[in-house]
């Protein structure tokens, strides 16, 4: 009974609550973006290993989604331990690229010849999203950019979206083990620390790889062999 009343305060059973509210105050929201909220969560003690995630990467011309663009989205399914090669994708969005923008983001003019709109772009990434717990290094630029377009495509306040960010988690288990380490919190510096490869290349779909695997390095040093529960990684 204890157990009971004190997981209804959970962020996840918040969270849970906050979609019911959402769907209740927005009933004629499109169609795709209520099946998106209307999909079960994962309970509190639901393993890690047997869920489901896509992880994704969204690069931008800067930091300001009022002012500044998406550029590419990357992202890759995850199956428990089992990143799914086969299913990386990865999109520039057809005609926001400035001579300035592409110098920064290493983008050439061969990389842009099946860019694509945005809104076919966003649309297939909500679909995507079903299914799957969504996995990001850093959510303040995707859950800023995403919200962003919500309310100037529909009207919509942001959608209440379940994110399992990896740099949540390597904070939470910095600060529990009482090592700040170098305080760089960057995808290439949290990897270097678990001994995961550099990766040279950089785009939306190889920085969506690279945070599926370190996701899966942390989940080891979490839970060593162990299948842990999904309520210890989620740390909104």
């Amino acid at each position: 009974m204890l157990r009971n009343w004190l997981n209804s305060f959970h962020p996840l059973s918040r969270l849970a609550r906050a979609r019911k509210a959402y769907l209740q105050a927005h009933p004629d929201m499109p169609e795709h973006l209520k099946a998106l909220i209307n999909q079960p969560l994962p309970e509190l003690n639901s393993p890690v290993a047997d869920l489901t995630y896509l992880s994704l990467d969204i690069e931008t011309s800067g930091f300001d989604a009022s002012k500044d663009h998406i550029l590419s989205v990357g992202y890759v399914t995850m199956q428990g331990k089992h990143i799914e090669l086969s299913s990386v994708a990865h999109t520039y969005i057809k005609g926001v690229v400035r001579p300035e923008t592409a110098v920064i983001n290493h983008i050439v003019p061969q990389m842009l010849r099946d860019a694509r709109k945005l809104d076919e772009v966003m649309d297939h990434l909500f679909e995507q999203m079903h299914g799957k717990q969504l996995l990001v290094h850093g959510r303040q630029i995707e859950q800023q950019f995403i919200d962003h377009y919500v309310m100037q495509k529909y009207g919509l306040p942001p959608l209440p979206l379940l994110w399992l960010d990896t740099l949540a988690i390597e904070k939470s288990m910095t600060l529990n083990r009482q090592n700040q380490q170098d305080g760089d919190f960057r995808l290439a510096s949290v990897r270097q620390r678990y001994g995961l490869p550099e990766y040279h290349g950089h785009s939306a779909s190889v920085d969506a790889i690279a945070t599926a695997e370190l996701f899966m390095a942390l989940a080891v040093q979490l839970f060593g062999q162990s299948n842990g529960e999904f309520k210890q990684v989620f740390k909104p």
